[in-house]
């Protein structure tokens, strides 16, 4: 088996370990005197995707796993995640995020080759695996992010009752965390109330999103409108979120977390997921007003689904013919729920 490897510079690094870069790269020639041709990849990855990441190539020390490896107009771009557990996963990770280490390097058998005098022109490469090195062979190769949700924090829930305005939350977690200047804040408990962050730029405010806490007497809590909010946000409602789609399943799975502490179903998980997703981007709706904004068109047209969606269960909960005179059938609560939902709907559309 043969080693190839490349220099990149860290720019992100996730708590989680994941990162991602280019481990090739096409058309340049390294210190070995090896080209990688466009193509090279192709077939190996149809057969081998799932390629384990090594440290220095040993294959007794496995650190972590791919998470994707496609070829791009630049090489070879990979994500992958270090396996924290191991003790030579929490090495890799702190030498990364120092910036110690600096090298990705692949294992490889050369299947088709072509000699140009010294140089060799690799056209058909098999993987076997990649390896995060200190001393590459080629000095062009840079992992591009390293994915950056918060940790889940599990805070305390606040009562689903409470209000939810976003700006309003982030000025008070600012001044919790030492603001409003920027340069007194607390940066790492600033990111404490939000699900993602870009650690590139970690002392921007503009790289937090999707905020679910506020300060609530002197405490940072969760508030359950704010991880609905969420919850509606990455599924694509008020135009989703832009963060990668990598990083939505580790944002699931903390709004899950949140979820099951309300004793709740993710809006994913449950069998009128649709008619949650309407109502959620409502929440939506409701904080443009509040702020003094125009509805939106689209949150307009939500608003107008949720009430029919409303009115369709409705109807569908009226009580039987064979409800007993006298005593209140057991969806009377749940029509009179309904109905209420239905004409504050319709108030948010009367606002103009």
């Amino acid at each position: 088996m043969e080693k190839l490897g490349l220099r990149f510079e860290v720019k992100q690094l996730d708590e989680a370990g994941v990162f991602e870069g280019y481990a090739a790269v096409f058309g340049n020639e390294d210190l070995g005197g090896d080209i990688i041709e466009p193509g090279a990849f192709t077939k190996t990855l149809q057969e081998n995707p799932n390629m384990p990441i090594l440290w220095q190539h040993d294959p007794r020390e496995p650190i972590g796993v791919t998470l994707s490896a496609v070829e791009d107009g630049r090489g070879l771009r990979v994500r992958g995640q270090l396996n924290l557990e191991t003790s030579r996963g929490r090495e890799a990770y702190a030498l990364l995020k120092q910036g110690a280490l600096k090298g990705l390097s692949i294992g490889y058998d050369a299947v088709k080759e072509l000699w140009e005098g010294t140089t060799r022109r690799l056209k058909e490469i098999r993987l076997w695996e990649w390896s995060l090195v200190t001393f590459p062979m080629n000095l062009q190769a840079q992992v591009t992010a390293v994915k950056a949700v918060v940790p889940f924090q599990d805070l305390p829930l606040a009562s689903e009752d409470r209000s939810w305005d976003a700006d309003a939350a982030r000025a008070r977690v600012a001044n919790w965390a030492g603001g409003p200047d920027k340069a007194n804040i607390d940066w790492a408990k600033y990111r404490k109330a939000f699900l993602w962050y870009n650690s590139d730029e970690p002392e921007n405010f503009g790289s937090y999103k999707m905020p679910i806490a506020d300060i609530i007497d002197g405490k940072l809590m969760a508030v359950p409108r704010a991880i609905f909010a969420a919850a509606a946000a990455v599924q694509g409602a008020r135009g989703g979120v832009n963060i990668s789609d990598s990083d939505i399943p580790a944002v699931k799975r903390h709004l899950e977390r949140y979820y099951r502490k309300m004793d709740r179903e993710p809006p994913w998980a449950e069998k009128h997921a649709d008619l949650n997703m309407l109502l959620y981007a409502v929440i939506g709706a409701a904080h443009e007003i509040k702020a003094g904004r125009v509805l939106s068109a689209a949150n307009s047209a939500l608003v107008e689904q949720a009430i029919q969606a409303l009115q369709a269960l409705l109807a569908a909960s009226e009580p039987s013919d064979d409800t007993p005179k006298g005593s209140e059938p057991p969806e009377s609560k749940t029509q009179e729920l309904l109905d209420k939902s239905i004409q504050e709907l319709k108030k948010l559309l009367e606002v103009f």
